[in-house]
């Protein structure tokens, strides 16, 4: 049986975990630059550190944030690579013995097989849009399902720093008062983002991630190609055991 990690899709895997690896980086980096920025305000900070320890200190977190998340995304990846594959392989099969069975000229069975192809991968839990390319709410939809988290900390995290910086402005506030309204206005903002951003990712688990006509023809040429080449590996098996039956007699 072949592997169910390509070899042929490994830079779209490599790709994906650097897209995440990068992204999740630039994340980090920049709360940390403004962490150092307010540290540098105080001179006790800057007289106990060197040019070396605040690079470090920028730097290092957003490198731990892309080997993290990109080794993690490489292995989710690749997963999903497996389920695909495994899926295919297992639509050949269950297409494959209809069409042995279908007592219908050839070309209409390949035709018939090839729908049969096509309706497995509908059937598979996503919704197709037509075109060759998904609109930008498509592209954020599936976002949103695979990565809800992120989407809540995308949001949340500018939020309370507004509402913080909001705060600031208002002299006649305590430092305390100020930490406190923001904890209580952030908190009530982080619930709604969790609330609205959950109930989105349910109806798309329900209703399926966004595809494209030309992402479901790829899939079907790709279980006519797993097709084909389980039925070469099945010939070379049965020669070579006609061929050993040969030597033995």
């Amino acid at each position: 049986m072949g592997t169910l990690t390509p070899q042929e899709r490994r830079d779209e895997v490599t790709d994906s975990a650097m897209n995440e690896g990068l992204m999740n980086g630039a994340m980090i980096m920049a709360p940390s630059l403004g962490t150092l920025y307010a540290a540098m305000q105080n001179p006790r900070f800057v007289k106990l550190t060197n040019w070396q320890s605040r690079t470090a200190m920028v730097i290092m977190p957003a490198l731990f944030a892309f080997a993290l998340t990109s080794e993690h995304k490489m292995y989710h990846r690749m997963n999903e690579v497996a389920e695909e594959t495994e899926h295919a392989i297992k639509s050949v099969e269950w297409a494959d013995r209809k069409y042995r069975a279908a007592a219908t000229p050839d070309k209409e069975a390949k035709t018939a097989q090839r729908e049969m192809y096509r309706q497995s991968v509908l059937n598979s839990g996503v919704r197709v849009v037509e075109g060759s390319e998904l609109q930008p709410f498509h592209k954020a939809a599936n976002f949103l399902q695979g990565n809800p988290f992120k989407c809540i900390a995308m949001i949340g995290v500018p939020s309370v720093a507004y509402i913080f910086y909001g705060r600031t402005g208002k002299a006649h506030l305590s430092m305390q008062l100020k930490i406190l309204h923001t904890r209580v206005f952030g908190q009530a903002s982080i619930i709604c983002t969790l609330l609205g951003i959950m109930a989105l990712k349910d109806i798309m688990d329900k209703s399926g991630r966004y595809i494209t006509e030309a992402e479901v023809e790829s899939r079907v040429i790709e279980m006519e190609k797993t097709r084909d080449g389980m039925l070469e590996r099945l010939e070379y098996t049965a020669r070579q055991q006609a061929q050993q039956a040969a030597r033995k007699s």
